[in-house]
């Protein structure tokens, strides 16, 4: 197929896959008999909220290429955020390390809550971070952990 008629077709949003990102996933109408159409397929973008996007991954599945396009902008519902700040302070004395937990809101339902709580940036302190040190489920929600340097504990 010449390069000018290759296109993605069925684009379809998916979950939330990680902070502020969502997963989109379109078929190619490329024959997957060519030997190239992984390339084809990496190389090519697609359109989603004005933007060209690559694909993340591609696979043939049934017949069909299909790309797999990680979202990372323009996706409310997929942007979890801390509250409930919380200094359980030093983890042992002479540990030289200080224990604060925040409580990881709006988790999408069935969402891997670790990915959301390793990559949600938080900021107290002063100090900004990308995401929790670790990070646990309760009945009460998800909790996220920073083990602190501090040269008083």
């Amino acid at each position: 197929m010449p390069p000018d008629k290759i296109a993605w077709t069925n684009l379809e949003s998916h979950s939330c896959t990680s902070y502020a990102t969502r997963e989109y996933v379109a078929e190619m109408n490329v024959s997957p008999w060519s030997r190239q159409w992984t390339n084809i397929c990496m190389s090519t973008p697609v359109v989603v909220h004005g933007q060209p996007h690559f694909p993340s991954r591609c696979e043939y599945r049934s017949g069909t290429v299909i790309g797999h396009f990680a979202v990372k902008y323009n996706e409310p519902d997929c942007v979890t955020y801390w509250s409930g700040y919380r200094d359980w302070g030093c983890t042992a004395e002479g540990s030289h390390k200080r224990h604060i937990e925040h409580h990881l809101m709006n988790v999408p339902a069935n969402a891997d809550y670790k990915e959301f709580c390793a990559t949600t940036p938080a900021r107290f302190l002063d100090r900004e971070f990308s995401g929790a040190d670790s990070c646990f489920n309760s009945i009460w929600g998800v909790y996220g952990q920073w083990f602190i340097n501090d040269p008083s504990c």
